[in-house]
């Protein structure tokens, strides 16, 4: 079952440094505050907490678990040990560099706002996905059942009454008085950008894509993986640039964002329209974005050697050239192949396989460098058969390319997709799994291993059987003999051209795919 997180990151807004020219940094700490109370965050007069800001190299709150933050908040009340949060003052704001997760977690407790308040709701334009309002919620429940609400002990303490539990006492004690105590970090901008890295190699370390990501946050691919995750919400990474840049990356953004993530994926799957791209909630979503940014890039170079993007016209570039990809996998214009997610990306439990999308993407990106329009008339030509493969071979398929050494998957996978839509056009039935790991360079022997299935029915179970009972009666155009995702790509096309006479009654209609329509038939 897969974790839940919550999402906390509207709680602190997010900045770039501001360096001022004649200002010695290092000098303005020496009277400097040693803690941060709750009245600091979420008092009448919290000046501090509108001048705190999280660094622009920062992830995202998005760590934490509703335990988690119930049991920070429950440790605070209870005066247990909390580690100090480490900041930075430059001449306009107080930055996190660390400790993000801990005062955000007290404010999210202060402000009754999990991902699903007001901050929330405005940070993320009114956006917000049903999973993160689920896990709102959830932390809601968990952090009422441990220690009560925010209101509660204000209350409690406002009334000014007696209270004979001790423990109780003791925790409106801690929630009046107590506060989180503060290192700080002296010298100028770039010292405390280094010493976050640092720190962030111990505990709850970043991992690759974070660190990939942060350290080049000005560069396209970073920008354009962190503005189409989110669909352009949250933090604007692109605010700088002129109004107008601005505007194209978001209208780009949105578009890529609702090809790739829309619907939300739940589980167990109980319908046919699935996200291309999986969940944009996951940890894997901005690696595949990164990787997908630079296969669309187009020159074999990974976002470290792009130079930083001054004015966003890279970033623009980089996102149309993205988005042409995309639309030719899935949606309503003239050249969509309309890809169906549950046939190409999606193993028959159900389970996004992100290595077969990759692969894919990358295949098709090649062949519009190429202008290699062939290629996608030999692919529909064939897509039958390509189809009927995946489905009935999607398992062993799926296994052969992860019994690959993981730096090879991604190759192997291209490899696999190749030899499938190459073999399609033999004349011979059937699909040799011993030739196709040996392509891949594997030896052909395979274990099936079956778990002992217990009494009730599993989330793999329910959509196993959901997928193959819906895709039997799913469906298929009259053209290729593919399937049609009708949610996402389907064109109406006449049977009978009109060029050749054909009228626009009923019995003369009939669902394609885009491509089959505009470029099969004409």
């Amino acid at each position: 079952m897969p974790k839940i997180y919550t999402n906390m990151d509207a709680l602190i807004p997010r900045s770039d440094f501001a360096i001022r020219d004649g200002i010695d940094v290092a000098t303005q700490t020496l009277d400097s505050f040693e803690k941060i109370s709750l009245r600091d965050l979420a008092g009448s007069s919290n000046f501090l907490y509108k001048l705190l800001r999280k660094p622009d190299f920062q992830r995202e709150t998005t760590q934490w678990s509703p335990q988690q933050i119930a049991t920070l908040i429950e440790s605070f009340l209870n005066g247990e040990l909390i580690p100090a949060v480490i900041l930075w003052k430059s001449p306009t704001h107080v930055f996190v560099i660390d400790g993000g997760h801990r005062l955000s977690a007290l404010l999210a407790w202060a402000n009754d706002d999990y991902g699903d308040g007001p901050l929330s709701f405005s940070f993320f334009k009114r956006q917000i996905p049903q999973e993160q309002k689920r896990s709102a919620e959830r932390t809601r429940r968990e952090v009422s059942m441990r220690t009560g609400t925010y209101q509660h002990f204000a209350s409690r303490i406002a009334e000014g009454g007696d209270n004979n539990d001790l423990l109780l006492s003791s925790q409106m004690m801690n929630f009046a008085t107590r506060g989180i105590q503060v290192q700080w970090i002296t010298g100028d901008a770039d010292k405390a950008e280094s010493s976050f890295f640092k720190i962030n190699t111990q505990g709850s370390v970043l991992d690759a894509t974070e660190s990939r990501i942060l350290k080049n946050r000005r560069k396209a691919p970073a920008i354009l993986a962190r503005s189409v995750v989110r669909a352009a919400t949250g933090s604007e990474y692109w605010s700088k640039f002129d109004r107008q840049i601005q505007d194209k990356i978001v209208d780009i953004s949105k578009s890529i964002h609702r090809s790739l993530f829309s619907p939300e994926l739940s589980t167990p799957v109980r319908s046919l329209d699935l996200p291309l791209g999986g969940s944009a909630s996951a940890a894997q979503a901005l690696n595949l974005l990164i990787n997908f940014a630079e296969i669309a890039d187009g020159q074999g170079r990974p976002v470290e050697a792009f130079e930083d993007d001054a004015d966003g016209s890279q970033t623009v570039f980089l996102l149309a050239k993205f988005n042409k990809i995309v639309q030719r996998m899935v949606g309503t214009g003239a050249g969509s192949l309309g890809l169906h997610p549950a046939v190409y990306f999606y193993t028959s439990q159900g389970r996004h396989y992100d290595l077969l999308l990759q692969a894919m993407f990358n295949i098709i990106a090649e062949r519009i460098r190429d202008n290699n329009s062939d290629w996608f008339k030999v692919f529909t030509e064939r897509r039958g058969k390509i189809e009927r493969t995946l489905l009935e071979s999607k398992t062993i398929i799926t296994l052969l390319i992860s019994a690959l050494a993981s730096g090879r998957r991604m190759a192997g996978a291209k490899q696999v997709l190749n030899y499938i839509i190459e073999t399609a056009g033999n004349d011979k039935p059937g699909f040799n799994i011993n030739s196709l790991a040996e392509e891949i360079g594997l030896q052909s022997r395979l274990y099936s291993i079956q778990a002992k299935p217990g009494a009730d029915f599993s989330d793999d179970t329910k959509t196993s059987v959901f997928l193959s009972t819906a895709l039997a009666s799913a469906l298929k155009c009259p053209v290729c003999s593919g399937y049609i995702d009708p949610s996402k790509s389907a064109s109406y096309d006449h049977i009978e051209r009109k060029q050749d006479g054909g009228n626009g009654r009923e019995d003369n209609c009939q669902l394609t795919h885009p491509y089959c329509n505009t470029s099969v038939k004409n």
